[in-house]
C-alpha cells in the first residue's frame, strides 16, 4: 500500500501478539493478563477500515478497479488461511489415526468439529458464519473481513456521497446487535460478519475525519499528547467494559487511529511507538494471527508426548498439560518465541509470493 503508516503497523503487532495470548491456554500471567482480549480482532477490524479508505477512498473508477482490489485483497488474505487449513486437516487426520490405532481420543475428537462441510465453509471463506469455530479458528476473521471488502468497494464505487448511508448502517447495526443481547466480540454467526463491518466502518468514518482535520494546527500540535490519553483509554476500556457497552469500544479505537497517523520518529511517543522491531512484528502481523495455535498446538503435543509432562483434566472434561507457574511461563515465552520466528519465515518466504507491499 502507498499509504503505510509506521504507528499502524506497531498496532497490528500488539494485537496480534495479545490474540495469541488469548490462545496460550496455560496458567500463566504472560497469557492471562486482562489485556489478552479478543476486543483486539476489533482493533484489526477498525484500523482495516482506516487504512483501506486512505488507501483506496479514490480508486474505483469502475469496476475493472473494484475488480483488482478484490483480487489483491484475496491474494492478501487467502493463501495463507489455505496453508493453515491445509495443515490443520492433516493433523485432524493424524488424531483420526491415532485415534484408530492407539484408542487415543482428542479434546475435540476427529472430524467432530472439523468436518467436510466446515472445511468446504473453509474453502470458500463462509466460515465467520458457522455455529462452531472450526480448523484454524483464529480464520473466522478473514471470512468476515474478505465479504467486508466487498461491501465497502461497492459501496465507494457506486454511492459517491457514502457519509449518510454508512451513518444509517451503523446505527442499524448498532440497534439490532444490543437488542441481540451479545456484546461486541463474538466470533461466530452472521453476528460476528455484523460486528466485522460495525467496526471496519467505524475505521472508514474515522479516516475521512482524518482528511477533513488533521491539517488544522490544532491537531499538529497536541496529536502526540491526545495519541497517548487515548492508548490508555483505549487499555482501560477493553480491560474494563463488556457486554452492551462494549460497542463503544471501537469508537476509541477510531479516535485513536485519528491521532497516531502522524505520529514519527520525532518525539518519545513516536520513537517508542515507530521503533523499527515493533513495525516489523506488524509487518509480520498477519502471519503472527495465522500460525500462533499451530505453533501451540504443536508445543503441547511434543510436551505432552515426547517430554512427557504430567496431564489433568479440567472442569470442561479437557486435559491440559499440569505446569507449574513457572514451567507455564517459560512454555508462553517459547511459544511466543517460535511464533515470531516461524511468522518471519512465512512472511518473507511464503507471503510474499503472493502478495508484495508497496
Amino acid at each position: 500500500m502507498k499509504n503505510k503508516l509506521q504507528s499502524f503497523e506497531t498496532y497490528r503487532g500488539f494485537a496480534a501478539l495479545m490474540i495469541a495470548a488469548v490462545h496460550f491456554n496455560v496458567n500463566s500471567p504472560l497469557s492471562t493478563h486482562s489485556l489478552a482480549n479478543g476486543l483486539f480482532v476489533h482493533f484489526f477490524f477498525t484500523l482495516s477500515g482506516f487504512v483501506m479508505y486512505l488507501n483506496y477512498h479514490n480508486k474505483f473508477i469502475d469496476l475493472n478497479s473494484v475488480k483488482n482490489f478484490l483480487k489483491k485483497r484475496f491474494y492478501r488474505l487467502y493463501p495463507l488461511h489455505l496453508l493453515f487449513l491445509i495443515i490443520f486437516l492433516v493433523i485432524e487426520i493424524s488424531k483420526y489415526l491415532v485415534q484408530i490405532k492407539y484408542g487415543l481420543l482428542a479434546n475435540n475428537v476427529a472430524f467432530s468439529v472439523n468436518n467436510l462441510k466446515t472445511f468446504l465453509g473453509n474453502i470458500f471463506l463462509i466460515q465467520t458464519f458457522f455455529h462452531d469455530n472450526t480448523f484454524n479458528t483464529p480464520s473466522w476473521s478473514i471470512s468476515a473481513e474478505y465479504y467486508t471488502y466487498m461491501i465497502f468497494a461497492l459501496i465507494l464505487f457506486f454511492i459517491k456521497k457514502t457519509n449518510l448511508l454508512i451513518f444509517i448502517s451503523l446505527v442499524s447495526i448498532l440497534v439490532f446487535r444490543l437488542n441481540s443481547d451479545i456484546g461486541l466480540g463474538i466470533e461466530k454467526t452472521y453476528l460476528s460478519f455484523l460486528d466485522c463491518i460495525y467496526c471496519f466502518f467505524i475505521g472508514v468514518f474515522s479516516c475521512k475525519i482524518y482528511f477533513k482535520y488533521s491539517s488544522l494546527e490544532i491537531y499538529r500540535k497536541y496529536y502526540s499528547i491526545i495519541t497517548f490519553f487515548l492508548l490508555i483509554v483505549s487499555g482501560l476500556l477493553i480491560i474494563n467494559i463488556s457486554g452492551k457497552f462494549s460497542f463503544i469500544i471501537p469508537v476509541f479505537f477510531g479516535l485513536l487511529l485519528i491521532f497516531s497517523a502522524n505520529l514519527k520518529n520525532e518525539n518519545i511517543l513516536g520513537k517508542i511507538i515507530c521503533n523499527k522491531l515493533f513495525v516489523y512484528l506488524g509487518s509480520i502481523s498477519y502471519s503472527i494471527y495465522m500460525c500462533h495455535l499451530f505453533v501451540f498446538w504443536c508445543l503441547t503435543q511434543f510436551l505432552r508426548f515426547v517430554i512427557r509432562l504430567e496431564t489433568i483434566v479440567d472442569d470442561n472434561g479437557i486435559t491440559k498439560l499440569d505446569l507449574s507457574l513457572f514451567e507455564a511461563n517459560i512454555m508462553v515465552v517459547i511459544s511466543y518465541t517460535l511464533t515470531i520466528v516461524l511468522s518471519h519465515i512465512l512472511y518473507n518466504y511464503f507471503e510474499k509470493r503472493f502478495y508484495r507491499p508497496s
